[in-house]
């Protein structure tokens, strides 16, 4: 891929290179989408997904489709949409007062985006992790048996028991702590913590998991954890990433979607994307030009 000679980002040139890039709302392309899917091979299938909070619109028609038993990765500056856009996947925007959303979302071919979804089956189905790593104040056990016990998913101890130290095993946390299993989650290190929450999303057996920048608080050797966590859920999971690190994305991700000013520009395998990135504006963000 040829580049040109990238000059770099101050406050004063700023505003020559969002227009250099044609980066304004009123210049913004369709979006260049390469990856191509199978109706077997789509888990997640967004058409036209608009969001506004009150008057102001965040998100621009955005359409995708996401693969199963794959991760893909959202990447974009602060404020381009990649996190609103997120939550749309579990209805979590219901929740701010002022937003609404338009559009289609299909999942195993119904439309979570319909009034007639009940919500909470809903977040059972598509768990998500957050940014900052968010363990009830109750025990360890406590904090993973909460979702099986809420759903009706165990019938006695012996059951719960199972699911709990299975979801420990599967997030590689079941060795630190099975002689602490009625200390305060609270209590771990981050690194554990995010791992718990983790376990406490998978409890309830979901077929999605969402993450929104799940390893910004971490160090890096918490933050390696978790990214071989996210290498080992992949298959049994589709997982959907959003991400501020563009290594994160290379390194985790099988498809990359790049967003910005609310506009999904540019959607590929990752490899693609940030070695031949097609739209200008990619090209800039990858290589440090704006963001």
């Amino acid at each position: 891929m040829e580049m040109k000679a990238m000059k770099p980002m101050t406050k004063d040139n700023a505003v020559d290179i969002e227009k250099e890039l044609n980066l304004s709302n009123g210049n913004v392309s369709k979006g260049v989408n390469s990856v191509k899917l199978s109706q077997d091979e789509v888990k997640i299938s967004a058409k036209d997904v608009r969001v506004k909070y009150g008057e102001k619109e965040a998100l621009f028609g955005i359409n995708l489709d996401m693969p199963k038993g794959k991760v893909t990765s959202f990447i974009g500056p602060s404020g381009c949409g990649k996190s609103t856009f997120l939550r749309c996947l579990n209805r979590m925007n219901d929740t701010i007062d002022g937003c609404s959303v338009t559009g289609q979302i299909i999942v195993d071919e119904v439309d979570i985006l319909s009034k007639q979804v009940d919500t909470v089956l809903l977040r059972a189905k598509i768990g998500m992790v957050f940014q900052k790593p968010n363990p009830f104040p109750k025990s360890i056990y406590d904090n993973v048996a909460y979702g099986p016990r809420l759903h009706g998913l165990a019938t006695d101890k012996n059951e719960l028991d199972e699911i709990v130290e299975i979801s420990l095993e599967k997030v590689g946390l079941l060795k630190e702590v099975k002689d602490r299993l009625l200390e305060p989650g609270t209590g771990l290190s981050g690194g554990q913590q995010q791992r718990l929450c983790i376990a406490r999303a998978i409890a309830v057996d979901p077929e999605i998991l969402l993450m929104d920048e799940p390893c910004s608080a971490l160090d890096p050797i918490a933050t390696a954890k978790i990214e071989e966590l996210i290498d080992e859920l992949r298959g049994s999971y589709t997982i959907v990433i959003v991400t501020h690190s563009m290594q994160q994305a290379a390194r985790v991700s099988q498809q990359t979607a790049f967003f910005h000013l609310g506009n999904l520009v540019e959607y590929g395998e990752t490899e693609k994307i940030f070695t031949s990135p097609v739209d200008e504006r990619t090209k800039g963000y990858i290589t440090g030009r704006f963001g």
